[in-house]
Parts: C-alpha cells; structure tokens; sequence
C-alpha cells in the first residue's frame, strides 16, 4: 500500500512540475523571463566609408588631333611620339602649292564648327528655361534638338517634377560634353589659320605631348596628349549605379610619397569602346564578364597634377561611393535586412530587449552603418534564440573581463589586488 502511494505521489509531483514548466516557457506565458546574451556591444560613433577599389590609368583630359587631307600636303615631318611641344610649335611644314587649298579647307571646317557651336549653345538655352518652367509645374515636356550637322539629339520625356529636372540635367551635360568636343576642333582649326602665310605649316593648338603620328593614309594627322592628366578606370553595371560625379576618389602608386585627392569628373552612360585604355585595363583586371558590353568608362580628375607619373601608368584608385559619421552593428546581427532597413535587439531602460527598426545606408567591412534607430551609448545585443521568446522580459550579460597588462598589476601590487577584491 505504501509503495503504490508512494507511486502516486511521485506521478502527481512530476504532473505539476511539468506542467508548471510548460505554463512558464511557453509562448502563451506571461510570467516574465531572463535570457543569457553573451553578445553584446556599446554602440560608439566613428567615420565610415564604403569604397571601391579600381585598377586605373594615367590618361590625358584632352587628345587634340592636327590634320591635314592628303599626303601631298606635307612636305616634311617635324616631330616624332614622345617629343613635348608648345602653343605655336610647327609640327609638320606643308607644301607650298597645297597650303592655299588646306587653308580653305580649314576656313569651311571652321564656319560648320562655328554654327554647330551655336546651334548647341542655343539647345542648351532652351533646355535650361524649359528646366525651369518644370520645375513651376509638373506638366510634360518633350523637347528634341538636333543642331546643325552634329550627330547629337537631345531628347526630354518626363512626367514629375523630381524626374524633369533629372532628365533635363542629363540631357543639358551631353550637350555640353558635344560642345567641349567642337570646342577643341575649333581651337584646332583656328590655330592653323593664325599661322604665318609665309610659312605654311601645321601648328600645335596645345601644350602637350604628341603621342601618335599618322603619316600615311587618307587623311595625315597628329594626336597630341594635353598636359592635363586624369585617372581612367572602368566599372561594371552593379558600381556604376553606386557611383556618382563629384564622388570623392583616392589615389595612390607606388613611386607616390602621399595619397592624391581626386574627385568623379565623368561617368558614360554607353559601353567602353575597345581602346587601348580598356585592353590595358583588362590585362590589370581580368575578370570574366557574362556580358561583354557590361563595362564603362569613369574618368577622375585628380586635385594637384601628376607630374611626377607618365601617360598609360596603372594606379590604385578608391572611389569613395558612400560615407557617414555613425554607429554600425555587425551584419550579421540584423534581421529583416531589405534594402536600406532593418531590425536590431537593443536594450531599454529597464534592462530589456526591444526589437528596433534602423536605417542601415551602406555596408562596410562586414559592419552595417546605422544612421537612424541607434544612438551613442545605445548597448545593441545578439543572440540567436532571441526572437522565439514573445514576452522576453529582462536580459543579463556576462560581466566585463579585461585583465591588466603585467606592468600594471605589478604596479598596483597584490596586497591592494586582495584588498579591494577581496576584502572590500
């Protein structure tokens, strides 16, 4: 009799253990509950950038090309690749009989330039008043512009107002860019008729360095290198649409005493031609490509010359797509990350986890930046299990272990170690 009462007992003990336990952990339970956290960290500002890092090529910001139609036109070469010339330096001395049929050739390339220049500069007016009677209203506008001769169309098809002045602005930069283009053939075209008649010749426009001389074919010419140089690179679909003109850029070789600033001077919007930039760029960074056309061209201006680097010299340069003065969170510590949102555990006032909504801008070296949701000081927790407990309460943390340095204890000396650790 004892035995089976002794049996029940036992039975009903272990009922009202497990079903208190039951009562306790599960989801439906309101008794309040602790979970150990062993991950946590006190949330600190610092800068942070997002960078990316590109092979690049010491470029000239303008190549400049003297021509003349035929080969009979020249009479002697005066220059070769490599040699620096001046504003006025003859390049090549021209034949006599020939010089009076280039000079009017020149003066009718001058007179189209001349309306061509006009026709854009008169597309960029109507595109800059129009830009601004969008941005009054939101009506739509459809503005297309072909000037003179040029194979330039401009075409403006908005609809809101944000979309307007974004589809103006780009449609105003091409043309520009078109008039940059017509402005050096100019320069061009109009230094070879300031010559002397005495001595006709072809004359540079620039101070620069020829690098190509072409001396034989349909049309004889030579490329001249401004003294100008920029930093070419390339990047593909998924950079591209991170990098802006005016990003800031680092720049950086080897033989180089310090880092040069530079900034985005120039993002094209069509696939990089086959140049001999782009072969070399692809032997620096041969990375295959799904799509061939998948591929374009950013030049950076550096802020001080390089003087010290030739044409065609392969640099580092860091484009600087994104940086904030913020906290930032391991990544992996996010839940919920779509885009520029997320969640993170932090603790209250009281000690508690609180699920927080943040902004999280970029990512970099494997942390999240966080702009809004956090705070300095804020103390952010992780732990794996957090988010199965529906009415976590309170939340404790292992205690701070930071050992001193041999020196210091040494220092302090052990009876003062025994006495505040011990004793107090």
């Amino acid at each position: 009799m004892n035995k089976r009462l002794s049996i029940t007992v036992a039975i009903i003990i272990s009922l009202f253990i497990a079903v208190n336990v039951h009562l306790l952990y599960s989801n439906k339970s309101t008794v309040p509950k602790s979970l150990y956290v062993h991950k946590y960290e006190r949330m600190t500002p610092g800068h942070h950038e997002e960078e990316i890092p590109k092979e690049g090529l010491i470029t000239p910001e303008d190549i400049y090309t003297v021509y003349v139609g035929d080969d009979e036109t020249i009479e002697s070469w005066l220059v070769k690749e490599g040699d620096p010339v001046q504003v006025g330096d003859e390049i090549a001395l021209l034949q006599t009989g020939r010089a009076e049929s280039q000079l009017a050739a020149w003066e009718a390339e001058e007179e189209g330039l001349l309306e061509q220049r006009d026709a854009i500069e008169s597309t960029i007016a109507s595109l800059e008043s129009e830009r601004g009677s969008a941005r009054k209203n939101s009506s739509r506008v459809n503005t297309t512009e072909t000037p003179g001769d040029s194979e330039v169309e401009l075409n403006v098809d908005v609809q809101v107002d944000v979309h307007q002045d974004g589809a103006f602005a780009q449609a105003i930069a091409e043309a520009e860019r078109e008039l940059a283009e017509i402005d050096r053939k100019l320069a061009v075209v109009q230094t070879q008729l300031e010559q002397d008649a005495t001595r006709p010749a072809l004359i540079s426009p620039v101070n620069g360095t020829v690098s190509k001389v072409h001396k034989h074919g349909f049309t004889l010419a030579a490329d001249i290198y401004s003294d100008a140089k920029f930093v070419t690179t390339y990047v593909q679909l998924d950079e591209w649409q991170k990098i802006e003109e005016g990003d800031s850029v680092r720049i950086q070789e080897n033989s180089m005493d310090a880092v040069i600033e530079g900034t985005v001077h120039y993002i094209s919007e069509v696939p990089a031609t086959d140049s001999r930039w782009r072969k070399a760029y692809d032997k620096l960074d041969p990375k295959e490509r799904n799509n061939p056309l998948d591929l374009y061209e950013i030049t950076i201006m550096p802020l001080e010359q390089l003087h010290s680097l030739p044409f065609g010299a392969n640099v580092n340069a860091s484009i600087i797509v994104n940086e904030a003065d913020a906290v930032s969170v391991k990544i992996h510590w996010l839940e919920a990350h779509v885009k520029d949102s997320a969640f993170v555990w932090k603790l209250d006032e009281q000690g508690r986890a609180v699920k927080t909504n943040v902004t999280v801008p970029f990512i970099t070296n494997n942390r999240a930046v966080i702009t809004e949701g956090l705070t300095t000081g804020d103390v952010v927790i992780y732990n794996r299990n957090i988010d199965e407990t529906d009415n976590l309460s309170n939340v404790f943390l292992p205690l701070p272990l930071e050992l001193p340095s041999k020196s210091d204890w040494r220092t302090f000396g052990w009876k003062n170690y025994v006495k505040y650790g011990f004793v107090e």
